[in-house]
């Protein structure tokens, strides 16, 4: 039988809203969009759950789903009582939102298991030590070990294409379990890196050089 719980961590976001905004929901989601008031740009995203715009004048646009920031490493309430691993991966897909893959290495096993407002990253790595699991394509224990570097300081490969400095951010949130945010410029300016031989705190300071913005842990 195994066991594992987490305490709860508090946080709060705060969304300012402006005009220009619409959300509907279907039974393939919720979507927003808006478009800026000098129309300069507009953004539509569907998501699974909840999702979150802002659309500026001078073509600052950008949208993400709901759970983008500290939801993203975090999971809702899952507990399984006598279950199994189908089961348990069926409510962190559901809570987090991640495609989650996942081959145990004790298919019959019987659980016993609760994640109260837990890392997802405990989550996951309390399947991958029971098998062989992969998370949005990726080999899980290749993100441990990646993980493992940046967070002891030490040097790695890492590249990024065209992906909007909000979603870098919450990726690399994720990937080292640090609480990154973007404290000053721009959401959605558009990160391009291929680096080599760097650390983490050397990504970071190229990215917000890229960008234009500024990215600290909070």
């Amino acid at each position: 039988m195994n066991r594992l719980r987490a305490a709860v961590l508090p946080f709060a976001i705060c969304f300012v809203a402006i005009p220009t905004f619409a959300q509907s929901g279907s039974s393939g989601g919720q979507t927003c969009s808006c478009t800026a008031p000098d129309g300069s740009c507009s953004v539509t995203i569907t998501c699974p759950g909840g999702c979150v715009r802002y659309c500026g004048n001078k073509d600052d646009c950008w949208a993400e789903c709901a759970g983008s920031f500290e939801d993203r490493t975090t999971v809702a309430t899952v507990e399984i009582k006598d279950g199994t691993y189908p089961q348990l991966v069926k409510a962190l897909r559901s809570s987090s939102g991640k495609d989650l893959e996942f081959i145990p290495t004790k298919p019959d096993a019987r659980l016993d298991v609760v994640f109260k407002g837990a890392p997802l990253w405990n989550a996951l790595e309390f399947l991958s030590d029971r098998g062989k699991l992969r998370i949005d394509g990726r080999d899980f224990e290749v993100l441990r070990k990646q993980r493992k570097v940046l967070l002891s300081g030490g040097r790695t490969s890492f590249s990024v294409k065209n992906r909007p400095v909000s979603t870098f951010v919450n990726d690399m949130s994720f990937l080292t379990g640090l609480h990154l945010r973007i404290v000053a410029g721009r959401r959605s300016a558009v990160v391009n890196i291929d680096l080599r031989n760097v650390t983490l705190r050397q990504i970071l300071n190229l990215v917000s050089k890229q960008t234009g913005t500024k990215i600290r842990e909070v």
